[in-house]
This record gives C-alpha cells, structure tokens and sequence, in this order.
C-alpha cells in the first residue's frame, strides 16, 4: 500500500508544470570582480531566453557609479543575454541593477557589484570642459616660442651670407 501511495505522489508530482525563473548564469563583468580595463558594456546571460513583446523590450540593464550617476546607455536583448553600453572612466566601485521578464512571464530584479582599478584612470569626466590655462603658462609658452623663431632667423641668416 505504501509503494502504491509513493507512485501515485510521483506520478502526480510530474504532471504539475515546473515554472522556472531566469537566473543569471554569468556576467561581465563579473559580480564582485576587480578590474583594470574600463568595460565599454556590461553583459548578462541568463539560464533562457529572456521576454520580448513585440518591439517592446520590458529587460534593462543599468549601472551606476558610486554617487548614485547612471553611466549607462540603451539596454540591448539578444536571446538570453543582454548588454548595455557603459561610460565608465574613473575608479570606483560600480552597482549593476537589472530587470529582466522570464519566458513565463515573472520578473526578476536583483543587483551587483565591481571594482575599477585601473593604472590610467582619468579624473575628470570626458565631456567636461577643458578649462583655459592660466595667464602665466601662456606667457612661458609665447616667450620660448619667441626665443625658437628668434634662434631659427639667426641660424637662417648665418648660413644665407656663408
């Protein structure tokens, strides 16, 4: 009777459809990793492929730097990966949040975290404007300027009358 029952719960068990979730399988780069070069994207691969309705993409990827600034761009799905491109150029530590919408339907969020510690940081952001050198380095910058003409006449002139 007790084998009977057992067969009966595993037959029945296996008819229930399993509704599993997407589950990150990897990223890059990595959750907790270091690294030295900047990214130009950050990629997420997930266990299936990930929900798309119509041209409408309910998936995203952001990154954030360590004030809170999002430094990332358009989130781009392809089948069970998706990748946003990314405007990293300083050290720090980066939050990676994500949203992505199972075959079956269910959303997933979670984050994580990397490192950049790279030897040729920049410290300021690209698109900041570069500020106008100080008076006195363009006066240094005039004067050798001044001193090289006048060295290369004297030259000139010396080799015309030899």
């Amino acid at each position: 009777m007790k084998r009977l029952i057992a067969l009966t719960l595993l037959l029945m068990a296996s008819a229930f459809p399993v509704n599993a979730h997407s589950t990150l399988v990897s990223s890059n780069p990595a959750a907790g990793s270091t690294v030295v070069d900047f990214p130009m994207e950050v990629t997420l691969t997930f266990n299936e492929e990930l929900l798309k309705v119509g041209q409408e993409n309910p998936n995203k990827v952001e990154v954030f730097d360590e004030s809170g600034a999002l430094v990332s761009g358009v989130s781009l799905l392809s089948g069970a990966s998706i990748a946003a491109p990314v405007g990293i150029n300083g050290n720090g530590a980066y939050t990676v949040k994500y949203r992505v919408v199972s075959k079956d339907g269910h959303v997933v969020e979670d984050e994580y975290q990397f490192n950049v510690e790279s030897p040729i940081a920049i410290a300021t952001p690209i698109s900041a404007p570069i500020e106008p050198a100080e008076e006195g380095s363009n006066l240094l910058v005039r004067g050798l300027g001044f001193v090289a003409m006048a060295l290369a006449g004297f030259i000139l002139l010396r080799r015309a009358k030899s």
